[in-house]
Parts: structure tokens; C-alpha cells; sequence
């Protein structure tokens, strides 16, 4: 046969396995004009390549293209609840939050150490009580306010929740923490 003969059988031959969905090596336009390869062989594809190989490599593809499918949407999903926390955490100085905010924002207040409620370990302003503010993207709950530590007594007072690796109240001096209710005594004037 001559080689215009054979390039336009294998054209023929691929026009008719377009439509098909199989993708055996067994079954592609070279070996069906060429006829089947030795046992253990893949014409076309190098030295060395077996038709184990080339399953293998089809259907770690076909794996890896899964994957990648289901990779984009956990991304997809991921972005939608990080667009919900987004919605839900808006900064105290914003004029939505000034508008609503709790009455007992800026009241003074007194901290004691949540541990032993006895001990007063610091001084602060509240902030808000409302339970859907979120810190570091996590609810305050019912059980808090958040406090404005303005004054420390005790520098080795534990945080009632680690926030920005901070361990201990000193850490917090300046900063707003959420702090159990239970823990602050609140200063009417």
C-alpha cells in the first residue's frame, strides 16, 4: 500500500470512531489499518509504552479531570460561605452597626477573671452584646459581650477565647475581645 492510501484509510477510519464512544487502543484508526500490534505493545507512542501504561495514564486522567471538577466547585462553594461570613461581620465603625447598635455600647465596664469570677483582672468599654458578631469569624453567642480592654490588672489573665494567638489579657490591651457576661460587672452612670 502506499502511504496516501494508508493516511486516508486511517482519516476514513477516525471519521467512523468519532462517533464512538470507546477509547480502546485496540479499537483506534492505526491499529485497525495497520492491523494489531505485538502482545505488549503500543504502536505509535515510543519504546517501552505498554497498553497497561496507557489505561493507567487514561484513567488517572480521567481522575485528575474529576478531581479538578470537584475542586473548582468546593472553590465555588468555599467562596459563597466566605461571602455570607463577609455579609455577617461588618466592623463596628460602620454606620449600619452605629445605627443598631446594643444599649449598653460604651458603658464602662469592670473584667474579672473568667476563671475565678472574684478577681478582677482589668477595665474596659463595652462594645456589643449581640450574638451574631462575629470575631475571627466566629459568633460571640448569647454568653458574651465584646469588651474594649482599656486597663489591665493582671497581665497573665488568661483569654476567655485565644484571638490573634493571643493567650493572656495583656495581649489585648487597646483591643476589642470578646469576654464572658458572666465575667464583666457592667458600670451604670
Amino acid at each position: 500500500m502506499k502511504l496516501l492510501e494508508l493516511w486516508k484509510k486511517i482519516n476514513e477510519c477516525q471519521m467512523r470512531s468519532s462517533t464512538s464512544t470507546s477509547k480502546s487502543i485496540n479499537k483506534d484508526p492505526i491499529t485497525q489499518v495497520f492491523g494489531p500490534e505485538h502482545q505488549g505493545r503500543v504502536r505509535g507512542l515510543g519504546f517501552g509504552v505498554t497498553p497497561t501504561s496507557v489505561r493507567a495514564t487514561t484513567q488517572s486522567s480521567i481522575l485528575v479531570r474529576k478531581l479538578q471538577g470537584d475542586f473548582q466547585r468546593l472553590e465555588e462553594k468555599h467562596e459563597q460561605l466566605a461571602e455570607l461570613v463577609r455579609s455577617r461581620q461588618m466592623p463596628l465603625s460602620s454606620r449600619q452597626q452605629q445605627n443598631n447598635r446594643p444599649k449598653l455600647h460604651g458603658k464602662k465596664c469592670k473584667i474579672f477573671d473568667w476563671l475565678c469570677t472574684s478577681k478582677l483582672v482589668g477595665e474596659g468599654e463595652i462594645e456589643t452584646d449581640d450574638p451574631m458578631h462575629l470575631v475571627d469569624g466566629i459568633p460571640i453567642e448569647g454568653g458574651a459581650y465584646l469588651v474594649y480592654v482599656e486597663r489591665v490588672f493582671d497581665p497573665n489573665a488568661f483569654l476567655w477565647r485565644n484571638q490573634n494567638n493571643w493567650t493572656t489579657l495583656d495581649n489585648a490591651l487597646g483591643e476589642i475581645i470578646p469576654w464572658p457576661k458572666e465575667a464583666v460587672a457592667v458600670i451604670f452612670t
